[in-house]
């Protein structure tokens, strides 16, 4: 099984040597690896420049920062595009435990259905990370239930984050790319589940484990986001207004966004630092009008 792996950064060079490092010491490496480098201003390039003899190893440095999503989009379109079986994903700040990709591989070559396979993301204490707790499927009357696949013990899933996640090739020709024109947040959440949705085949696997190193063990909620994350907090609520648009009826879309509104308005007043109010609401009051038209095109590789 060929995986080519790809990891997509921004300005955080320790943490890129941290993730680099552990992907070296993969019990199973990957065929080859893929960074993207979002255009980073901190001596990520230099250092980049400096692994040019590594034959396995394919830097791509963007002319601007394109966002988690735009490098996710463009890193699984290369790495695709070079020929592999699956592409597993992750961000800078992941650290993978020895045997993560092994165990991965081992499920997904158990099914010959499968569209992902994901990891279990803890954070530096060994705490289950907030943000990156994958969607199970659940049973009738609640509760997830375990499956052996290859000799291991998962669960069906539904979606889940990028943060260690191997995406089969097949499911990427059919459904096409992550969304880039999302920058950031939700593309993982979108990605998934689309593949999940065509009838692929998703699992969990908890043997499967990284470390997400967050500053703080998080989930995006902007009554608790730290104050410097308030512009990010425009693309989450576009990004959800898509999302909801798909799935619903115009009058229904509209009603959504309204309460959005409110919703978000109502957990801004819960903050304990308002200091930084006004840059979360006009973030939340764009998010919601550009949220009503954004309609962004789905990009397919071509045979």
């Amino acid at each position: 099984m060929k995986i080519n792996c790809v990891v997509v950064t921004y300005n955080r060079l320790a943490l890129l040597k941290e993730c680099v490092q552990a992907l070296k010491a993969q019990t199973l490496p990957p065929t080859e690896l893929w960074i993207i480098d979002n255009c980073s201003t901190d001596g990520t390039k230099e250092w980049l420049d400096s692994l040019k003899g590594d034959s396995k190893l394919h830097v791509v440095r963007t002319e601007r920062n394109i966002g988690g999503a735009g490098g996710f989009a463009l890193g699984t379109k290369l790495a695709v595009e070079a020929g592999c079986d699956f592409v597993w994903l992750m961000d800078d700040d992941t650290m993978p435990q020895p045997d993560a990709l092994k165990l991965l591989a081992k499920v997904a070559a158990a099914d010959d259905k499968t569209g992902f396979v994901c990891s279990k993301v803890l954070w530096t204490d060994g705490t289950l990370h907030a943000m990156n707790k994958p969607a199970l499927v659940e049973k009738p009357f609640g509760g997830a239930e375990a499956l052996t696949v290859g000799g291991e013990t998962c669960f069906a899933c539904k979606l889940c984050s990028f943060v260690s996640v191997m995406v089969s090739s097949d499911a990427v020709r059919k459904v096409g790319l992550p969304i880039k024109d999302f920058f950031i947040w939700c593309d993982d959440i979108e990605y998934t589940d689309r593949i999940k949705r065509v009838g692929y085949e998703c699992y969990f696997v908890p043997a499967s484990q990284v470390y997400h190193k967050t500053r703080q063990n998080y989930f995006p909620s902007i009554d608790k986001a730290p104050n410097e994350m308030a512009g990010r907090f425009y693309y989450q609520v576009r990004n959800t207004c898509y999302l909801k648009r798909r799935s619903t009826n115009k009058l229904k879309f509209y009603i959504s966004v309204l309460n959005k509104y409110r919703l978000y308005m109502h957990r801004l007043k819960c903050r304990d630092d308002l200091s930084h109010i006004a840059e979360f609401k006009k973030a939340v009051i764009k998010g919601c009008l550009d949220g009503l038209h954004f309609n962004p095109t789905i990009e397919y590789i071509k045979d």
